[in-house]
């Protein structure tokens, strides 16, 4: 399989909240630094004064100084820690979410070079991991790196969070940041994948489908699905692709591989603007 990125979204988001989670770790080093150069100006001070104010609890101005610029490194670190607790955790979800589109390019390599991996695409409805264009079809597909059971009814998706031994820790819906259902994701830039193709002359459906590629993901109670695929490994997909076959000559999936990456670079282009 021949793999092309459209775009490293994902990548360069990643190397983004990398350089955020330095320079917040810094901020903390540089207010845990104040803090201590704060507590030794304000026993500096604290020995420095005569000994009648010593007696009496009486508070100079250099130690009052020394005092607020303690306390305030003291706050500021305190902000300063959970701003890194905060991106480290978007850290971790970014990198899951390259490992997972990684994950699942390794495990599709074995397909011949007559498949091509197109990854990043991005249309007026959003951006999608992969699409694939070979002999059997297009499809389009969105990877989650989750350690979770995954539930579906229609558009409404929800997951169960499971430790290392399959117990349920946490629940919640299965969605993006807008809102939208994984299986929307995908769906969405697949519809308007599929109505670009057929304006230019290729009127072939998108296949779609949601890849857990966590490994010990698992997929619970599907109803009335809006995607083609749900799974965790690429078993059964391999399988789907091969029984939903909408077969292509190469002519045909040389221009729909033009396709894509003319209107991926139109949408590109067009968010660069905005």
């Amino acid at each position: 399989m021949r793999v092309e990125y459209l775009s490293d979204h994902g990548g360069r988001q990643l190397r983004q909240a990398e350089q955020q989670l330095l320079h917040a770790r810094t901020s903390l080093a540089s207010w845990h630094d104040a803090d201590v150069r704060a507590g030794t100006d304000l026993r500096t001070a604290r020995r420095a004064k005569p000994l009648w104010k010593r007696l009496l609890f009486v508070a100079t101005a250099e130690e009052n100084a020394a005092r607020a610029r303690r306390t305030q490194a003291r706050q500021q670190a305190f902000h300063a820690r959970q701003n890194v607790q905060q991106i480290d955790h978007v850290v971790q979800q970014r990198a899951a979410g390259v490992a997972g589109e990684d994950a699942l390019a390794l495990e599709l390599s074995g397909l011949s070079d007559e498949w091509i991996m197109l990854r990043g695409y991005r249309n007026r409805r959003g951006e999608t991991d992969h699409v694939l264009v070979g002999p059997q079809g297009v499809w389009a597909i969105e990877v989650k790196l989750r350690r979770v059971r995954v539930h579906a009814d229609g558009d409404d998706w929800w997951f169960e969070k499971l430790d290392r031994w399959g117990n349920v820790v946490d629940s919640g819906p299965a969605t993006d940041r807008s809102g939208r259902s994984w299986a929307r994701q995908v769906t969405d830039v697949a519809g308007d994948l599929a109505a670009w193709l057929n304006r230019n002359g290729q009127a072939v459906p998108v296949r779609t489908a949601v890849m857990v590629m966590h490994e010990q993901a698992q997929i619970g109670r599907c109803d009335n699905l809006t995607v083609d695929v749900v799974a965790t490994g690429t078993g059964y997909l391999l399988e789907q692709m091969w029984q939903r076959a909408t077969p292509l000559s190469p002519d045909d999936r040389a221009r729909i591989v033009g396709l894509i990456q003319r209107d991926h670079r139109f949408h590109q282009d067009r968010r660069r603007k905005r």
